[in-house]
């Protein structure tokens, strides 16, 4: 008969919802083998700091969240540069090139990839790649290219948190920056247009050329003696207009890493689908972070929220919940739920670019029983989201704060503290 410490814990993935799941398992009492698949030979990284790191503001090393001593602690059977191919939930185990490795349970946490859908390509140069922004690999090229002083101008496509920070490590790097998005606004995902429009104001005023509402339409690349690695790049945008750029930034969204999933093993949808408990529909299969699809607090759906804070959270979640069932305890039954089960995920997110602060958490999704309500002032724009309740208050679901300047413990960051805390709350 088995005994607990025969029992393998799967972690395929290191980055912060893996390590957060070898975390928990350690705290909660696992003292069994906990191997983790990891697709590169460095430590689990902060892909928050990537683009930190791209302008010089943070060094290599302080991209990664965990000193050896920490991870030395956690006792994992790391397996470097051992991407997965392939997970079998029916004969648990857990397949890459070098091998088969049995498992008990099993956490995915394998993040996200940037997706660069709808970027036309280069005529001219079918080997270009656009830069992107997520792992130390891209910031390591985005650092590259900025530091290189003949790359003077930079088309940033996309308008996203992602794109927001390729901007700031472009500026600051001194760069003519232009940014292009198909929506009217940016931050065009998390933002009501009043708190945008501040945010775009303060973004011009740094030099920023705004094409919002635009597409790329096609890519030419013409060669150029003394130019950026022997070139330029004529860009014709969506309302026929053509601008010329050294360099172009794809971030057009994020794409789960499944690719190892067999199609009819687990339930999938835009990521794994889970319960409260981080459980996928194998009860010895979990997941966390950017390919785990959970209940959403306002919305009820099953819903990715990709945010460093949620992957944290799920990932130790899992790590407790197979604890405590390798140690057998019944985390579903009526007593032990609330010990157990996480929170429905909320979207909350903080950026700053140069000074401009941009805070938000809950819905942008409008709807007959909602109504906004919208404060300014010299400098800073509130945006509240209500939701109509019959006979009660009416309640905050979702708010945007904008600040003109980024004082760490300022007005705009209690204010964020305090909208937020009212929506986990229901207030």
């Amino acid at each position: 008969m088995n005994t607990q410490n025969d029992k393998v814990v799967a972690i395929i993935g290191y980055g912060t919802a893996g390590v957060n799941a070898a975390i928990a398992l350690r705290t909660s009492g696992y003292d069994g083998v906990v191997r983790v698949f990891s697709d590169t030979d460095i430590p689990p990284y902060s892909p928050i700091l990537t683009s930190y790191y791209a302008w010089g503001e943070k060094s290599y090393e302080e991209c990664f969240p965990w000193s050896e001593e920490e991870l030395a602690d956690l006792r994992l059977d790391v397996l470097a540069d051992s991407a997965v191919v392939e997970l079998d939930p029916e004969a648990h185990v857990v397949r890459t090139a070098a091998g088969d490795y049995p498992y008990a349970k099993c956490v995915v946490a394998t993040g996200a990839t940037p997706a660069c859908w709808g970027f036309p390509g280069v005529e001219g140069d079918d080997a270009y790649e656009p830069l992107v922004l997520r792992s130390m690999d891209d910031a390591e090229r985005l650092k590259t290219t900025l530091e290189n002083p003949a790359c003077k101008r930079v088309l940033i496509s996309g308008a996203s948190m992602v794109a927001l920070k390729t901007l700031e490590a472009c500026l600051n790097r001194g760069k003519a920056c232009t940014l292009v998005g198909m929506n009217d606004h940016v931050l065009d995902f998390n933002a009501f247009p009043q708190a945008a429009q501040r945010f775009e104001k303060g973004l011009r005023e740094q030099g920023v050329e705004l094409r919002l509402g635009q597409t790329i339409s096609s890519v030419v690349r013409k060669d150029v003696e003394g130019g950026f690695e022997g070139r330029e790049l004529e860009v014709t945008f969506s309302n026929g207009e053509v601008g010329v750029f050294d360099e172009i930034s794809v971030s057009h969204g994020m794409k789960s890493n499944l690719d190892f999933v067999k199609p009819g093993t687990l339930e999938v949808d835009r990521a794994l689908v889970v319960d409260e408990f981080m459980c996928t529909s194998d009860p010895d299969v979990y997941a966390a972070g950017d390919v785990a699809q959970a209940t959403e607090l306002i919305s009820g759906e099953k819903r990715v929220v990709g945010i460093w804070k949620n992957a944290a959270l799920q990932g130790a979640c899992a790590g407790r919940v197979i604890a405590a069932e390798l140690a057998g305890e019944d985390v579903r039954g009526e007593c032990a739920k609330g010990k157990y089960a996480l929170d429905d995920s909320i979207s909350t997110n903080t950026i700053a670019v140069n000074g401009i602060l941009f805070i938000s958490a809950g819905t942008i999704e409008l709807s007959d029983d909602r109504y906004l309500e919208v404060r300014e002032d010299d400098d800073m724009t509130v945006v509240c989201l209500y939701q109509k309740c019959d006979g009660a208050d009416d309640r905050l679901v979702g708010f945007n704060v904008v600040c003109d300047h980024d004082e760490e413990g300022g007005v705009a960051y209690d204010t964020g503290a305090m909208l937020t805390l009212r929506i986990e709350r229901g207030l």
